[in-house]
């Protein structure tokens, strides 16, 4: 059982707090066909079968899936080609810098070329060609063109001839969400696990999302310890903006149509994990094998078949207020029941 420290804040549902990323329920307790209260004020619940999904929440925004920034000196801009905001398409002419010195050079370069290879020594021949090329790929250079398809997001003019000009060109053809997890979480997320995206300025829809990264490092900053996770949007959408806040929900594990126990019928055994089963009305242990688990429900794989009948804690048994709470954080932590908190009807 994986030990992780979780701050428990319970309220309609469950929500569960870890540093960059949120652990949220898709199965919550309550009254239902399965769940009853015996006569003596014990609550019983009967094993049956369902769908589980662990999911975490993690915080990030839109980033496109490349950017590419120019700079050039002020004093050498000759004409700016584009604004803020305009999509361009590949080697669109960007900006014009002034070619008069290159042209100079280059027209300099070639004479010298045509020279040395009318003396027709090689070695002052091959000198003059690379000055040659350097001088007619500065000339060349000149002239920026957009090294992809994109929209260009900023045009810092430069204030005096001094300062440089700087442009931002973004490749939007891909979207991707950019978030980090906390260091207890990375071990649980995986490149090819999906994810949901609800995006802060557009939350009547949701996107479907993949990992395709996780950082190959964590990085501390303040009290916390993250790891860089990356997802893909499926498709470029325009109304969907780089640098958009987006809430990812990714889902770490699941499993379907299994057999399952609110997380309050389990308790610590010697090897692990029991429930308390009513064997002819009578509370018997029982060892269960777990697997998925959820903030409120766990997948029983051996110990348990569909109909038995457990005992929960129940909320009128007299123990502290704050034990329900405690012992669900130690089943995630890999404890057992809080002292004082046994079930109704046993020892």
């Amino acid at each position: 059982m994986k030990r992780k420290q979780r701050i428990w804040i319970l309220g309609i549902g469950a929500l569960v707090v870890i540093a960059a990323g949120v652990t949220v329920p898709l199965l919550l307790i309550g009254p239902d066909a399965s769940t009853t209260t015996a006569a003596a004020g014990q609550t019983t619940y009967t094993v049956a079968r369902g769908d589980l999904k662990q999911t975490l929440v993690v915080y990030g925004e839109v980033a496109p899936k490349q950017e590419y920034t120019f700079t050039f000196d002020g004093d050498r801009v000759d004409e700016i080609l584009v604004d803020v905001g305009q999509r361009v398409e590949q080697d669109q002419v960007l900006v014009e810098l002034d070619r008069t010195q290159l042209e100079l050079a280059l027209l300099q370069a070639e004479r010298s070329l045509k020279e040395a290879e009318a003396e027709g020594i090689p070695s002052t021949i091959r000198e003059k060609e690379l000055l040659y090329e350097i001088a007619l790929a500065n000339y060349e250079d000149a002239t920026l063109r957009a090294p992809f398809a994109g929209v260009v997001t900023t045009i810092e003019q430069a204030t005096t001839s001094s300062e440089s000009w700087r442009i931002v060109l973004i490749d939007t053809s891909e979207l991707y969400v950019e978030t980090s997890v906390d260091q207890l979480d990375a071990p649980d997320v995986a490149v090819g696990q999906t994810a949901e995206a609800t995006i802060e300025p557009l939350p009547d829809r949701t996107w479907p999302v993949e990992i395709v990264e996780v950082g190959g490092m964590a990085v501390s900053s303040f009290n916390s310890t993250t790891v860089s996770v990356t997802g893909r949007l499926p498709a470029a959408d325009p109304s969907i903006l780089v640098g958009y806040t987006v809430e990812m929900e990714i889902t770490i594990a699941s499993a379907s149509d299994v057999l399952r126990v609110p997380i309050s019928g389990l308790r610590e055994a010697p090897r692990g994990w029991m429930v308390i089963k009513l064997v002819d009305g009578e509370p018997t242990p029982q060892e269960v094998t777990i697997g998925v688990t959820t903030d409120e429900y766990a997948e029983v794989t051996a110990g348990l078949e569909e109909g038995d009948v457990i005992l929960l804690q129940s909320a009128t048994a007299p123990t502290d207020s704050g034990d329900d709470d405690e012992m669900r954080q130690r089943f995630l932590q890999g404890g057992g029941m809080p002292s004082g908190g046994g079930f109704p009807g046993m020892p």
